[in-house]
């Protein structure tokens, strides 16, 4: 009978990072060689990623926050864009559907669709544009979510690009998250 060998990195991989089971397969801490060696910085800490572990097929780019020390602080999903009308329905029901699955996982969260004071764009017909101007405000929050031991905010966006499109986006703060933004901050005082 043959022996099969699992090497040591292997076995320390999957008890450090258990499978990849936080988001997207990511998790707090990690560093960005462990999350994506071919990420893109677009600012300081913040990375581009060429791919997740676990991708999802409604987000099309993947962002993410780490620090020098602290890893892998916070992260965002980017969706794909929505055709829809510009009452939003599309927009509307693909939140809906996305909200629903991910309430699975966290359960219920706080929703918001709210029109701010003063906005011009107050018909139905005008719920992307209010979006788009950013006079509207469509989103589900989860604060301390349960089954979830390091992320302390999930948030689901809707967003408009135009008045007959939009997408979603989906935002992940762990519990590092202000030890990360102050690591970079000190990062980029270095600068003076």
């Amino acid at each position: 009978m043959k022996k099969q060998i699992i090497p040591v990195a292997l076995i320390l991989t999957i008890l450090t990072h258990g499978l990849f089971a936080g988001p997207f397969g990511l998790e707090m801490g990690m560093t960005i060689d462990e999350i994506d060696t071919n990420a893109t910085e677009i600012s300081p800490g913040v990375y581009k990623l060429s791919k997740v572990p676990k991708p999802h097929s409604a987000f099309e780019s993947y962002i993410v926050q780490v620090g020098p020390q602290s890893g892998l602080g916070w992260l965002k999903a980017i969706g794909k864009d929505i055709q829809t009308s510009v009452y939003g329905s599309s927009l509307k029901s693909e939140f809906e559907d996305l909200k629903s699955k991910i309430e699975k996982v966290y359960g219920a969260g706080v929703t918001r669709d709210t029109l701010l004071p003063g906005s011009i764009w107050d018909e139905p017909k005008d719920f992307m544009m209010a979006l788009r101007k950013k006079e509207r405000l469509l989103f589900t929050a989860w604060e301390k979510p349960k089954n979830s031991d390091n992320i302390v905010q999930v948030g689901l966006i809707a967003s408009a690009t135009g008045t007959d499109s939009g997408y979603l986006s989906l935002e992940y703060s762990f519990e590092n998250e202000e030890k990360v933004e102050q690591e970079i901050s000190a990062l980029e005082d270095d600068a003076f």
